[in-house]
């Protein structure tokens, strides 16, 4: 009878330890789940930070091209060269947390109008002598593997 009794401890001690390793599988699944999500949530709140931050830093491209005086983009050594040239820089958009920097590259050119008297105008088309610029700002940037560009136009005129 005493041998009996030995094997049904035995058999409990063993049903008890497949019952402990079965249910700490089953947590180390949810868990693993529950991180997969928190990642995920996290993915999509960066990218929304980073696009929040370049249409800031493009905000000030407008801003720029819109307080620049005229004469002053209309020099050889100015931030808005004429096209086919384009000036090229590194940007610094922002940082995110942890002071981790978001980095793109800023290209900016200037365009003439059709109208304008030194390009195709003429004074019976110009009759006023008005001449028109576009001032182009491209911002291109990375997020995990996807690059993206940004785009602002200004028209000057005079």
């Amino acid at each position: 009878m005493n041998i009996f009794c030995s094997k049904r401890k035995a058999l409990k001690r063993g049903a008890l330890l497949i019952e402990v390793t079965v249910a700490f599988g089953a947590l180390l699944a949810v868990s693993l789940l529950l991180l997969k999500a928190a990642i995920t949530c996290t993915t999509v709140q960066k990218w929304t930070v980073i696009q929040g931050l370049s249409d800031a830093r493009m905000s000030q491209e407008v801003a720029r091209a819109k307080r620049i005086p005229f004469d002053d983009f209309l020099l050889p050594g100015s931030d808005f060269p004429e096209y086919p040239i384009v000036d090229t820089s590194s940007v610094e958009i922002g940082r995110l947390p942890g002071s981790k920097p978001i980095m793109g590259t800023l290209r900016r050119t200037r365009l003439p109008m059709d109208n304008n008297l030194a390009v195709n105008g003429t004074a019976i088309t110009n009759p006023t002598g008005t001449e028109g610029w576009q001032l182009q700002s491209y911002l291109t940037y990375k997020i995990s593997a996807r690059n993206y560009v940004k785009s602002r136009t200004v028209l000057r005129a005079r």
